[in-house]
């Protein structure tokens, strides 16, 4: 299963390393495209941000005050919206809280 996890690090609830630790915790159970864990492959990379959603069996958004306003977030989730793709949320608070325990 593949899973594009959608979030914006612009208020600083969520950071890379909370990213990392749910990457690690989603090996488990699936192949995860977290954009700011992967390695920058071209000029091209709203496109292949863009192919991993839509090749994506579900989407997991990792809710925070700035994903309200992130337009890049909400075109995710259009585009997640009209291919049928499952969407999963998460509080950001909740991976921090998880990650500190």
């Amino acid at each position: 299963m593949r899973i594009f996890v959608s979030y914006s690090r612009r208020d600083g609830a969520v950071t890379s390393e909370t990213l990392r630790v749910l990457n690690t915790h989603l090996q488990g159970v699936s192949k995860t495209f977290i954009h700011c864990l992967c390695e920058s492959e071209s000029k091209w990379e709203q496109v292949r941000v863009l192919w991993a959603l839509v090749t994506s069996h579900a989407v997991l958004l990792v809710e925070s005050p700035a994903t309200v306003s992130s337009r890049w977030v909400r075109l995710e989730l259009r585009i997640a919206r009209f291919i049928g793709l499952p969407l999963m949320r998460i509080k950001a608070s909740d991976l921090v809280r998880a990650h500190d325990a």
